[in-house]
Parts: C-alpha cells; sequence; structure tokens
C-alpha cells in the first residue's frame, strides 16, 4: 500500500514538473519573447560594460562620470534610431519565421471614451512594429533612462567630481564647501589638511590615481597620517561605503549562507564578522605576506597578540 502511495505521489510530481516545463517552453517560442531577448541584447552589453567598471577597487571617479554619462547618451541614441529598432524587428520576425512562431496580429485598439471622447484625437497603430515600438521598445528604454538620472542625480556628480579633485588635491573653494556640507566637516580644517597634503613631500600625485591609493597612504601603519588629515580620511572612508550597485550587498548574504551553516550555529559574532570578512575580501586576503605578519606578530605585546577569528 506504501509502495503504491509513493509510485503515485512520485507520478504525480514528474507531471507537475513536466507540466511547469512545458509550460516555460511555450512561453520561449512566442513572438514576444524572441523580440525581448534580441532587445535586450545590445542593451544589457551597454549596462554590463558600465557596471563591470563601476564595481572594480582601481575605479577612477571622473573617468566612471563620464562612464555614466556616455551609457545615458547611448541609450537616448537606441531609442530615437529608427534603424535600431527596424534591425531589431526584422531579426525577431527572422527568427520567428526559422523556427515556425507564431507572429500575432495586429490588435487595433482604440483609446477609451472615458479617457479621451474627441475620435480626432484617437490613434491606431498601423502595424505590429510600431505597437511595439510605442507599448515595449521605448518605454522600457524611458524607464532605464530616468532610473540612471535618479541614481546618478547632479547632486552625487557633483560630489564625485570633488571627491576625484580632491584625491589629486586640485580642489576649489566651491569644492571644499561642498565636501564640508556633504560630509559635515569644518571648513577651515579641511582647507588647512589640504594646504599641508599638498606640501607634502612624502606623497606623489603620479602614485595616487583612486580612493584605496589615498586610504592606504593615510592609514599605513605608524604614521599618524590619519590622525593628521583625519577630514580628509573621513571624507574618503564615507565616500567609499556608499554603494554604486547592489551587487556587492547580494554576495555579502550568498557568502553568510556559507560561512553561517548548521555545524556552525553556535558561532559568535565576533568570530562570524571575522571569518565573512576574509571570505568576502578573498583577493586582498590571498595577497597579504605571511612573513610580514609573522614579523609584526613577533613585535606585539603578549597581551595583544590573541587574533580573533
Amino acid at each position: 500500500m506504501l509502495v503504491a502511495i509513493k509510485e503515485i505521489s512520485d507520478r504525480t510530481k514528474q507531471a507537475d514538473v513536466r507540466a511547469k516545463a512545458l509550460g516555460i517552453l511555450n512561453q520561449m517560442k512566442t513572438f514576444e519573447f524572441i523580440f525581448a531577448m534580441l532587445m535586450l541584447n545590445p542593451i544589457l552589453s551597454l549596462v554590463l560594460k558600465v557596471s563591470v567598471y563601476l564595481q572594480s577597487s582601481n575605479i577612477n571617479l571622473l573617468t566612471a562620470v563620464e562612464l555614466v554619462k556616455s551609457l545615458k547618451r547611448s541609450l537616448i541614441l537606441l531609442k530615437n534610431n529608427e534603424k535600431e529598432f527596424q534591425d531589431i524587428f526584422k531579426k525577431t520576425v527572422q527568427k520567428c519565421n526559422d523556427n515556425d512562431i507564431l507572429i500575432p496580429d495586429l490588435k487595433r485598439r482604440r483609446v477609451s471614451s472615458k479617457i479621451d471622447e474627441s475620435h480626432k484625437t484617437q490613434h491606431t497603430m498601423k502595424n505590429k512594429a510600431e505597437e511595439i515600438k510605442i507599448s515595449v521598445f521605448s518605454p522600457m528604454l524611458d524607464r532605464m533612462i530616468s532610473d540612471i538620472e535618479i541614481r546618478f542625480n547632479q547632486e552625487t556628480i557633483n560630489m564625485i567630481k570633488c571627491v576625484a579633485r580632491l584625491i589629486k588635491q586640485d580642489v576649489t573653494n566651491d569644492d571644499l564647501i561642498n565636501l564640508s556640507n556633504i560630509f559635515g566637516v569644518d571648513f577651515n580644517d579641511l582647507d588647512a589638511e589640504i594646504r599641508l597634503l599638498k606640501s607634502n613631500c612624502s606623497i606623489s600625485k603620479d602614485n595616487i590615481n583612486t580612493c584605496d591609493d589615498l586610504i592606504k597612504w593615510l592609514a599605513d601603519y605608524g604614521t599618524g597620517r590619519d590622525i593628521i588629515f583625519q577630514n580628509i580620511f573621513k571624507i574618503l572612508k564615507e565616500f567609499v561605503t556608499i554603494p554604486v550597485t547592489s551587487c556587492s550587498r547580494e554576495r555579502t548574504f550568498s557568502k553568510l549562507s556559507f560561512i553561517k551553516t548548521k555545524l556552525r550555529s553556535t558561532m559568535q559574532q565576533d568570530r562570524l564578522d571575522a571569518l565573512l570578512t576574509i571570505s568576502i575580501e578573498q583577493e586582498s586576503a590571498y595577497n597579504i605576506n605571511i612573513d610580514d605578519v609573522i614579523e609584526h606578530f613577533k613585535i606585539l605585546k603578549p597581551v595583544n597578540r590573541r587574533m580573533e577569528l
């Protein structure tokens, strides 16, 4: 009896999986799906190129700003270029014909009289290409352009430019005002620190190109630069914590499931934080010189030699 029930249950599950697979396959064999795939190919290629650079550790801020502006202009050109759309539509029709996929007829619908009572302003689509462009292609690009403008508004762009000029030690008085207002530091103290930074002979403009470079120079162990230039250090630390995308946070949650397993259910928070940091920053962890760690460990006082993991 139990064996029969199990067989029936297995058959039911297999039938459900088969039905879902057939449903997905049927959705993929539609004109709309083919058009969406061909339409997103050039768009996502542009977005991927910019996204990869924005997530790199050695990012140049001014280059990043120009790249975001170029992405926005590219999407606008793609939207306004009739030839680009017609090429995508023709490829879609060709793919559908090659794979025996039905091309739906044009739905000739008018605007509801509740919305617009005048027949003179009512518009009906002339062909399928016009319908797809008005209902799918243009709205999707408009939404992407709008999201870029929201994410990288003028205030954000100005902040990035100010920090970029701070790294190059080429700030203006307006930059000082913006930085002091945005990051909550004293204007006079920041001005004094930048003057000292410009006159410092131990720093080379050629070697300082990114936030990481300047932060490492300021945080160099035993130099006390992070205290002398505390306002600049604060600005850079707060700036680098602003996420460009949500990818890094999503990867952090993925790492958490690898570290916090059922076998580590009693792990304390300090140990979890340490293991997560090592796992997330694997590239930096692999580049650590073990001999330097041993030498540093040797000169520590006994009370400070305990490493928390």
